[in-house]
């Protein structure tokens, strides 16, 4: 396949090449042409949901958008089931006017025939009264009250007020279903392309692009020819009810539909085809395909990724609502101004700051940690498939080596009297050894010398006490504050890199 980005960057240059005026006028064709194909699948539905009424309003809207003859006798079929028989007469007689020589004219005709005949037997029956209150039996709207199914304001006020005051009888309708008309809405690029429309291999009509015929359920072959691109040819199925607008890009030789893609929540990025070629947009989606199998990567951070395989066909829109689910787990963010601080989840270290990785879902135990800093330890709920960002800052913890100096004194005098206690014991027991036997003299020296080391171990208790009330004082003396940290609300993650040159040799940071 021609590349998808070549397709569409071809589309949108031709587009690009238009007039300003042209390109203006292109747009606001497509604008009421989408307002058609909006109110024409409506119509439909309610039609299929036996809202006649509803319907036939749906049909005229779509028509004053686009005054194409499919939706006047698709108006006509709703108003007929909705045993409105003059507004349906009327309607018919409109899309004849537009549709002279239409496969189906004598089928109208006889169907217009039919309707006045069933209106004329109820009158002769009611004893030749007109039962609606209509004075206009032959349904050619000359009575002045609309009956050739005008689509504007007054005719929808009509129509409502009919509903609940039309009494005409209901006709049989003809054997097998009623089948609505569609429509088919031909654009190429080049605009001045001829355009041919074959069933049976029989020429039903033939024009200049943009190209609008109003056409019967069934198959078509549809063939485009330029005098500068080779011919185009193209089999198409045609249902009915159906608005069908179909672009040829005649330098691709394709005719691409439209893909459109909305996801619960929105923005996920959207690939197509190759994935390796990067994302083309995200949803809500919308762009020209070429037509034909397509396959799609749908992703979202926090999501579960969804594939799918989806068909373009020709003249219709591939649309797929999806509702994506959010991974099991989910992710943490850690910013601080130490980087390298350790990063540990529930005790376990996960990398250091800054940090960004999955963490499985709950609540979690955090803890940052560095060298000389005081650590930061909080309990964060870790939410699935959101991001849980933490800016920590990091405090000085409080040198601790006074106090050690203070125990290293304080147990060194309690070694010291220790020691003095025991020398001025040993001096005291010769002493009195001395003393008993009568040899002690007055003034021997040892009594001074056992009176100086008792002094001393005293001395030294006394100072090996205070230097460990000193030393306690200033293991558990903590004058800096502590430090800090918030978790923020959880929040779908994206991350954004941020160079600080201030910092040596520079480092990454995350800015949330």
């Amino acid at each position: 396949m021609a590349s998808l980005r070549t397709t569409l960057a071809l589309l949108l240059l031709s587009i690009a090449a238009l007039p300003m005026a042209a390109r203006a006028q292109d747009d606001a064709d497509r604008t009421t042409l989408e307002r058609a194909r909006v109110a024409m699948e409506t119509g439909q539905e309610q039609f299929n949901a036996g809202d006649y009424l509803g319907a036939a309003t749906s049909f005229l809207a779509a028509y004053d958008a686009r005054p194409f003859s499919a939706f006047l006798y698709n108006a006509g079929l709703a108003f007929e089931r909705n045993a409105q028989l003059r507004r349906a007469i009327g309607l018919y007689q409109r899309y004849l006017e537009q549709e002279p020589d239409a496969d189906d004219a004598a089928e109208v005709r006889g169907r217009i025939q039919r309707l006045q005949d069933a209106i004329g037997a109820a009158q002769a029956t009611a004893g030749g009264s007109d039962s609606d209150g209509d004075s206009d039996p032959d349904g050619d709207g000359d009575s002045g009250t609309d009956a050739d199914g005008d689509s504007d304001a007054d005719a929808d006020a009509d129509a409502d007020a009919d509903a609940d005051t039309d009494t005409e009888p209901a006709v049989a309708p003809p054997a097998g279903p009623l089948a609505m008309k569609s429509l088919l809405s031909v654009e190429t690029q080049p605009s001045d392309a001829r355009v041919t429309l074959r069933r049976d291999g029989e020429v039903v009509a033939r024009g200049p692009s943009p190209f609008a015929e109003t056409l019967d359920e069934g198959e078509y072959e549809i063939s485009v020819e330029h005098a500068d691109y080779r011919t185009v040819s193209r089999t198409m199925q045609v249902r009915p009810g159906k608005v069908y607008v179909a672009i040829l890009e005649m330098s691709q030789g394709a005719f691409l539909g439209f893909l459109r893609l909305v996801t619960d929540p929105p923005g996920a990025q959207v690939f197509i085809d190759d994935r390796d070629a990067g994302p083309v947009g995200v949803t809500p989606f919308q762009a020209p395909l070429p037509t034909g199998p397509h396959h799609v990567w749908i992703e979202k951070p926090g999501y579960a990724a969804l594939e799918a395989d989806l068909e373009v066909e020709i003249g219709q829109d591939a649309v797929e609502e999806l509702s994506l689910e959010r991974v099991s787990h989910g992710r943490l963010r850690v910013i601080g101004n130490i980087p390298g601080a350790s990063v540990f989840v529930d005790g376990e270290r996960v990398g250091e700051v800054p940090f960004e990785g999955d963490v499985e879902a709950g609540e979690r135990e955090v803890t940052v940690s560095a060298d000389d800093m005081k650590d930061w330890e909080e309990e964060v709920t870790i939410a699935r498939g959101q991001l849980t960002p933490i800016r920590v800052e990091l405090n000085p913890a409080v040198s601790r080596s006074g106090a050690w100096v203070s125990l290293i004194l304080g147990l060194g005098a309690a070694a010291g009297g220790t020691a003095l206690y025991f020398l001025a014991d040993n001096l005291s027991a010769e002493l009195d050894a001395d003393r008993a036997a009568g040899t002690l003299v007055s003034d021997d020296e040892r009594i001074l010398r056992g009176k100086l080391f008792a002094a001393g171990a005293y001395g030294g208790w006394g100072l090996a006490g205070l230097f460990g009330i000193i030393s306690l004082y200033l293991f558990v003396r903590d004058p800096l504050p502590d430090s800090e940290g918030r978790a923020f609300e959880p929040r779908d993650w994206s991350f954004a890199p941020v160079f600080d040159g201030q910092r040596a040799g520079g480092v990454l940071r995350g800015t949330f």
